[in-house]
């Protein structure tokens, strides 16, 4: 069975996982790079509380000039949490060498990736500095007959030689796009699983998670898009709207969200720099 330290770590990647219903609020990797952005800034703004005239700088990314992020702060304090996370990223050779995380200004963690022949991390050694405590994984990945992710397997050890084990199973429709992601440890009993719902043009119509174990859950997001193939609306499984609003270059330029009663709680508004 998975380590108990093992175990926090993965359900702490499962929340943010729980969370996907932000993925929809990051600007698309090709129009970051289209655009040759430098910085972007996401504010947020909180209708809800009545009288506000202040907005939070909620997240802060850097690009270098090869359009790759070499720096994503989060103040979660925008949320009521006492906690901010800055992350680091450094790269060789083009690949992500070495991430750097820090939280609430103090190292947390860092981690070193080895690559093979197909650009795969086959290895990430991440050290953590609180507890002095290293974790190694050791990744196998497989392919099927169309080139297409079919299966990988991550082999974890600490400092004391605990061991785990987590396999994700991917799934793809005849036209070759992603449908599911299906986890499970070393027993083969399930963690999680995520199922993409496609349009007949392959976009995405919605995307579902289920956690199992002792505290399982359900969520699903929908989506709606414009006549530019951009992201319009999303409604999530609590009924809760969000609205997209993008600039002239198809950067996002502000996001409305919305309660499950219909009321306006929360709005994201984005700034950019650029690289010349």
């Amino acid at each position: 069975m998975l380590h108990e330290k093992m175990k926090r770590q993965f359900f702490f990647s499962i929340s943010i996982l729980l969370s996907f219903t932000m993925k929809a609020q990051q600007n698309d990797t090709a129009l970051i790079k289209l655009n040759k952005v430098a910085t972007v800034y996401k504010y947020q703004f909180v209708h809800a509380f009545e009288g506000n005239k202040d907005t939070c700088l909620l997240e802060h990314k850097k690009f270098n000039h090869m359009l790759a992020i070499t720096f994503h702060r989060t103040d979660m304090r925008c949320n009521g949490w006492n906690n901010s996370e800055e992350r680091f990223f450094s790269y060789v050779n083009g690949q992500l060498g070495i991430l750097e995380i820090r939280r609430d200004n103090l190292p947390y963690a860092k981690s070193f990736f080895k690559y093979d022949d197909s650009n795969d991390p086959i290895q990430i050694i991440t050290h953590y500095s609180e507890k002095n405590d290293k974790l190694v994984s050791s990744n196998e990945f497989y392919r099927n007959s169309k080139n297409k992710l079919d299966s990988s397997i991550a082999k974890r050890e600490n400092n004391s030689g605990q061991q785990s084990l987590i396999k994700n199973v991917y799934r793809y429709d005849r036209k070759k796009n992603l449908v599911q992601e299906y986890t499970t440890d070393e027993d083969g009993t399930p963690l999680s699983m995520v199922s993409y719902e496609r349009m007949t043009d392959g976009k995405m119509k919605s995307r579902s998670i289920t956690i199992y174990g002792q505290s399982p859950s359900f969520k699903q997001i929908y989506f709606e898009y414009d006549q530019n193939n951009r992201v319009l609306s999303t409604m999530d499984s609590q009924n809760r709207k969000q609205l997209f609003f993008y600039k002239q270059n198809g950067l996002l330029n502000n996001v409305y969200t919305y309660n499950g009663n219909g009321a306006l709680e929360v709005e994201f508004l984005f700034n950019y720099t650029y690289h010349e």
